[in-house]
């Protein structure tokens, strides 16, 4: 009995809005109450659309809100013209949203991950085992050698002289470390 009451009611409204122009503050106010009386369809609608429910009721909302804010002539559709703002709502969500195309290539930079993926991580621990394997295979001048030479930094004088070697000898040991080295680092990217 009460929506009948509530139908008749707005038929009333409907009719004397009929006859009588409605001024700007009337047009408003009743796009906000078309737009609440059918939010369900028209979110329902959104959805469909933009494929986001929360999104879809942001833009309903602000939709909602700039009805009330800009000015509006008579509107013979108001579904086709609410939707059409809730749409354009969205729209300018969305290119809002893109303002790292806009940006920089610098600050485009900054966020770049430079941190390596777990493909070269796990690419890395590889040859680092397959180093440490012909490091242990190595004979014990050599390894040293090695040592003093790439990761001590020594210069080269200072290492045939603490090895007891010519400059000419400490070349080939380290060229002979160094391809074992190359060797089984090789084995292992391709195992």
């Amino acid at each position: 009995m009460a929506s009948n009451a509530l139908h008749d009611l707005d038929l009333c409204a409907a009719h004397e809005a009929a006859n009588e122009p409605l001024d700007e503050a009337q047009r408003q106010w009743a796009l906000q109450a078309w737009l609440a009386a059918n939010y369900r369809r028209l979110h329902q609608r959104l959805v469909r659309q933009l494929r986001c429910p929360d999104l879809a009721s942001e833009c309903l909302h602000d939709a909602w809100l700039r009805l009330g804010e800009t000015p509006v002539a008579s509107v013979q559709n108001p579904e086709a013209y609410v939707y059409r703002v809730a749409c354009n709502v969205a729209m300018d969500r969305m290119r809002g949203n893109r303002s790292w195309q806009y940006a920089a290539d610098t600050e485009l930079e900054a966020l770049v991950d430079h941190a390596p993926g777990p493909c070269a991580i796990a690419e890395a621990r590889s040859a680092l085992h397959a180093v440490d394997r012909a490091m242990r295979r190595l004979p014990q001048r050599h390894r040293a050698v090695f040592m003093a030479l790439r990761v001590d930094e020594m210069t080269r004088e200072e290492v045939a002289r603490r090895s007891d070697l010519s400059l000419r000898r400490l070349d080939t040991v380290l060229r002979q470390a160094l391809a074992c080295c190359a060797e089984e680092a090789g084995m292992a990217t391709l195992g």
